[in-house]
C-alpha cells in the first residue's frame, strides 16, 4: 500500500487511489466517483446498495461508502433487462379471454 503524503491527508479525497495494473481508473470508487463513472444519480446508487434482495455490494470505510468498480460492472451486467416477447403475451391473453386456453 502506498504511503499518502501529509499534504494529501488534509484534503478531501473523492477517489481512492488503488488502481488495477495497467488501468488508470481506481478500482475502489466512492459514490461521487461511481456516479460519474456510471452516469447514475447518487440517490439511485444508495437505493441499489440498500436493496433488501440483490443489493449492490459495497463497503463502508469510516463515513465513505466504497464500491469495487469490477464488482459494479458485473452486478450491473447481471441486472440487464430481459427481452420480453410481447406478441406471445398478447396471444396468451387473447386465448385466455376467448376461452381457448
Amino acid at each position: 500500500m502506498q504511503k499518502i503524503p501529509a499534504q494529501l491527508k488534509a484534503k478531501k479525497v473523492e477517489m481512492i487511489l488503488w488502481e488495477t495494473p495497467g488501468d488508470s481508473m481506481p478500482e475502489w470508487l466512492d459514490l461521487k466517483a461511481l456516479q460519474k463513472y456510471a452516469c447514475i444519480s447518487e440517490r439511485t446508487l444508495r437505493e441499489w446498495i440498500h436493496r433488501p434482495v440483490g443489493a449492490l455490494p459495497a463497503a463502508r470505510v469510516g463515513t465513505k461508502i466504497l464500491v469495487r468498480r469490477s464488482t459494479f460492472d458485473s452486478w450491473l451486467e447481471n441486472h440487464r433487462l430481459k427481452r420480453v416477447d410481447v406478441g406471445c403475451i398478447v396471444e396468451e391473453m387473447v386465448a385466455s379471454v376467448m376461452g381457448m386456453d
